[in-house]
């Protein structure tokens, strides 16, 4: 599947940081396995995609991640209970829940992709992940659904936006924007439901 132009963007950019604000079905899941095997196709990386919960994990990106990996005929052996892959160059793509904490301990990871990340405790990046990045000069990529102006979430599409913020870079989109969702639905939706859910 071709990228859209906003996935297109974010996925050239070279930002360290990258941060992603788009409307539902605007096609972000199939942007973190896209950007996942972009790191993972080099030997020995080490990948973490944090989703609020674990079972969140397991039913959102779990079988996309999977499916994308076998058709490309990269995977060794894949852990089902653990929601780990481990592919035949060396490389570790892991699956976890910021709802335990302690599961995101303890490893150097290359790339670590927070999906709504706006319903995810500040500090499982801050005291948790940020510092796992540190000696292998890890990405990050956090993608949400929009949720205000008073979280952590509009705060890094804040700092994606400063000029003076080298690393970072913030992207926003609407759903329509995706491809994914027809004008007409968008239409139906926008009579269904109220003015602040539909914006």
């Amino acid at each position: 599947m071709p990228l859209n132009a906003g996935q297109e963007a974010v996925s050239a950019s070279q930002a360290r940081f990258r941060v992603v604000i788009a409307g539902r079905r605007w096609g972000k899941t199939f942007l973190a396995v896209r950007e996942v095997a972009k790191v993972a196709r080099y030997p020995g990386k080490r990948v973490f995609l944090v989703y609020p919960t674990y079972r969140q994990a397991k039913q959102v990106i779990w079988d996309p991640l999977k499916y994308r990996l076998q058709d490309l005929g990269w995977i060794k052996k894949t852990n089902e209970s653990d929601l780990t892959i481990i592919l035949k160059n060396g490389s570790k793509i892991s699956l976890r829940g910021a709802d335990n904490p302690d599961s995101l301990r303890g490893v150097s990871l290359d790339m670590a992709v927070f999906d709504e990340f706006a319903m995810i405790d500040e500090k499982a990046w801050t005291e948790v992940i940020r510092p796992t990045l540190a000696d292998r000069q890890g990405t990050a990529l956090f993608i949400t659904t929009p949720l205000g102006t008073t979280n952590w979430a509009y705060d890094l599409y804040q700092r994606g936006r400063d000029p003076n913020e080298h690393q970072w870079e913030s992207f926003q989109y609407t759903t329509i924007e995706g491809g994914n969702v027809s004008a007409e639905e968008i239409e139906q939706a926008r009579r269904d439901l109220d003015a602040r859910t539909f914006r």
